[in-house]
């Protein structure tokens, strides 16, 4: 190649412009460089951040076990403690301070506590048991009936409340038979009543449903005749008063503006209807105020006739 040719080639070309292009190429060069740097920086600062984060969580998960170990080897000797306290209780016969022992302790509840206090609550259940007259079916029954409950698997508790069961029957047919017998025969309500609680302690005595059935049938004809005399009254809200005494009162008071209702009787039945004793006060012709008492027989819903107050006795 020729000099001719050589200056040919160079000579477009800008010596100045090739030095810049190769300076900003350094430069560019640097500039990635250094990012890289930065990127390399940052993700080492992350990853030694990350590496305390975990090491903190790692020690306070380590603290936390630690804590519930502690706890749970002082949950268990206090457990200890409580069990063995609980047993020489039960076996010098102090089976109820026993519980209250175990109640104090409920947070150290297990299994093996809940077993110590079953044991206790028997041996408690059958102190009170020897503690107990023999004639006190009531409680025996009551004592037997948690036992049985408790160790469901004993027959002799299960039988020992069947027995006493059965006994509290015997003494309540007994209690019942001799109340009825005070009773007034024209009490049908009260005898059927009674006989009907009989019959349900003791379904196989005869006498008792035939008496049930005889007073029944009284007690039902003697309530259809009762419907000829209307509704029963009823006393008011405040109960001094019968709403058909007060009316009768009023209709055939001189002031009855000034009537005044204190007191009334229970409502009861005889031949001619429904009798109500009313105590009131009113005034008089002179226009003094007065109280008195008196009785008054109603048949559907009127007063239809006024008695002293000495004319009947309540019982």
């Amino acid at each position: 190649m020729t000099g001719v040719s050589t200056d040919r080639i160079f000579s477009p070309m800008n010596i100045t412009t090739i030095k810049e292009f190769i300076k900003s190429r350094k430069v560019l060069l640097a500039s990635v460089a250094g990012a890289c740097f930065l990127c390399f920086a940052a993700y080492g600062v992350i990853s030694v951040q990350n590496s305390i984060a975990e090491e903190k969580a790692r020690i306070v998960e380590q603290n936390r076990i630690k804590q519930e170990q502690e706890l749970k080897a002082l949950q268990d000797e206090n457990r200890t403690k409580v069990i063995q306290s609980m047993k020489r209780l039960i076996e010098t016969g102090n089976a109820e301070t026993a519980l209250a022992v175990a109640d104090k302790n409920r947070e150290l509840m297990n299994d093996e506590l809940k077993e110590m206090i079953r044991l206790a609550t028997e041996k408690d259940l059958l102190s009170r048991i020897e503690r107990t007259s023999k004639w006190n079916y009531s409680e025996l029954a009551k004592y037997y009936a948690e036992l049985a409950a408790l160790k469901p698997q004993n027959r002799k508790y299960s039988k020992e409340l069947k027995d006493y069961d059965k006994k509290l029957r015997k003494r309540l047919e007994r209690k019942l038979y001799a109340k009825v017998q005070t009773l007034p025969v024209k009490d049908y309500k009260a005898n059927m009543e009674v006989y009907e609680e009989l019959k349900q302690l003791n379904p196989s005595e005869e006498l008792y449903q035939s008496k049930y059935d005889l007073y029944k049938a009284k007690y039902d004809a003697f309530m259809k005749e009762l419907e000829k005399f209307g509704a029963k009254p009823e006393r008011t809200s405040d109960g001094k008063s019968y709403v058909e005494v007060e009316k009768y009162l009023k209709e055939n008071s001189m002031h009855p503006e000034a009537l005044q209702m204190e007191s009334a009787t229970d409502c009861y039945y005889t031949d001619a209807g429904w009798l109500v004793g009313c105590s009131y006060s009113e005034r008089n012709e002179a226009g003094s105020y007065f109280s008195e008492f008196m009785w008054f027989t109603v048949s559907n819903s009127t007063v239809q006739k006024v008695e002293p107050g000495r004319t009947y006795t309540i019982n």
